[in-house]
């Protein structure tokens, strides 16, 4: 019994297999437009002779090979720092410096160590011992941190410096409790080294 179904299964595929095959047959030879051996009429009534007949292309756009053309990367004119990378690193450095938990191992600082000068990672250093040396209660604490203006204070393209100052929202939580969001802006002092930004020094306002 179950070999005859298996049968009558065969069997009803390789119909349906046919008729769709007949069916593309069909389809084909109705698309492909035939031309009178001897002369093709336009619709304006003017006869054409086969050799003034323009047979249609046999290949599709994409099968022509493309004009591909090679982009020279040196000819680029260098960027040159100016101040406005410098308020987008001072925008990135202090949301990144201000989002925190007592749960994330002090990234939000560690992360920022390859954008601070010799002497700002220094103070990253005794920042986070400090931060180890204080006892951890348990309970979950942290604080979510978002730019709202930046704003370039001083810049000296010469002596290679500036100045910005970050307005941010900030709004902590305890445990399961979320706390009203305030804004605190964030004074930052930045050097040119190796055609690069970096922060010198950082503080919050009171």
């Amino acid at each position: 019994m179950m070999e005859n179904r298996k049968k009558i299964g065969l069997l009803i595929i390789i119909t349906a297999v046919l008729i769709l095959a007949i069916i593309i047959v069909l389809l084909m030879k109705k698309a492909s437009p035939t031309l009178d051996n001897s002369t093709a009429t336009s619709t304006n009534g003017n006869t054409l002779t086969n050799s003034e007949v323009t047979a249609a292309p046999t290949s599709t756009p994409g099968d022509k090979p493309r004009n591909y053309q090679t982009y020279n990367v040196a000819k680029e004119t260098p960027h040159t720092l100016n101040a406005n990378d410098a308020a987008k690193l001072s925008s990135l450095f202090a949301v990144r410096l201000g989002s925190f938990s007592n749960q994330s191992d002090y990234g939000n600082v560690t992360d920022l160590k390859i954008f601070m000068t010799a002497g700002m990672r220094d103070w990253a250093d005794k920042y986070i011992t400090d931060l180890k040396a204080q006892k951890y209660s348990g309970e979950y604490y942290g604080i979510t941190t978002n730019t709202l203006t930046t704003k370039v204070l001083n810049y000296d393209d010469k002596a290679g410096t500036a100045k910005v100052e970050v307005i941010t929202e900030r709004q902590e939580s305890h445990a399961n409790t979320l706390g009203k969001a305030y804004q605190q802006k964030m004074t930052l002092d930045l050097v040119k080294n190796n055609d690069e930004w970096l922060v010198d020094n950082a503080v919050w306002a009171k």
